[in-house]
């Protein structure tokens, strides 16, 4: 099987390897893809049969590879925090694995992967179910209704009718206010679009959510894309981007 790993760290990556060599399966490590943007930008041109791939890395979480292309390879994530594990299976995963790993743990991984390939697509019905079952526990979660952040050694706890939009920068997060104040919020873009309202917020790219009210403008920025103007207005950032793939969706949001 062509393998694709997806790691930053070095020492993980070799050790990976090195168990997957000593696996008990024929396998080809075709790639190993060390950042969000070099696997987008690899996922483009090229394929796999399997994906090994941790949460976080440098410039992002690999959540957002696969949000971005829609990859339906199967995937096995390899990570030290076990937070992530619901969220893992709204993509195609197949098995999460907690580092530190070993032989033993790794072999089962693969054998559900090789018992995946050998299942008819007419017997899918058990992993479609977990599946669905894992994806409609995480939508029916109750919506975040206050969000806990601080300013200096002050602790403020803001409702969610007061969030003007969310913005990613540097790794930080950052939540604004309908009255321009801006936090600092322990959390990502992916893991706050599983929190919030779908009917007042909307995820248009890798940096930011927004609240229907905090678009000020709307404008064409070619034949595909637009453009909108937030307000209060973000750090730097006169007029964002939304991406061709999320206009249609987009709109939709804009008419319900």
């Amino acid at each position: 099987m062509d393998i694709v790993i997806i790691e930053d760290e070095d020492l993980a990556a070799e050790s990976l390897e090195k168990l997957l060599r000593k696996s008990d399966y024929p396998i080809y490590i075709k790639k190993r893809l060390e950042s969000v943007a070099e696997s987008i930008e690899w996922f483009k041109e090229n394929s796999c049969d399997l994906i090994l791939s941790d949460i976080h890395l440098g410039d992002g979480e690999s959540f957002e590879i696969f949000e971005d292309l829609k990859v339906n390879t199967p995937i096995i994530f390899t990570t030290a925090f076990d937070q992530y594990a619901m969220q893992s299976f709204q993509f195609f995963a197949i098995d999460y694995l907690l580092k530190p790993y070993d032989k033993n743990k790794l072999n089962k991984a693969l054998e559900k992967y090789i018992n995946y390939t050998a299942t008819p697509v007419n017997d899918y019905s058990d992993l479609e179910n977990l599946l669905s079952h894992l994806k409609s526990s995480t939508e029916s979660k109750t919506e975040q209704e206050r969000f806990l952040v601080s300013r200096g050694q002050k602790l403020i706890s803001i409702s969610v009718s007061e969030i003007a939009y969310f913005m990613a920068e540097n790794k930080s997060l950052f939540l604004f206010t309908t009255k321009g104040d801006s936090y600092l919020y322990d959390d990502t873009v992916l893991n706050l679009d599983l929190k919030l309202s779908k009917k007042d917020f909307f995820k248009i790219n890798r940096k930011f959510i927004v609240r229907h009210s905090a678009i000020k403008t709307i404008v064409k920025y070619s034949q595909n894309r637009l453009k909108i103007e937030l307000e209060p207005s973000s750090n730097g950032e006169a007029f964002i981007l939304i991406s061709s793939k999320n206009v249609r969706n987009f709109k939709e949001w804009l008419n319900n």
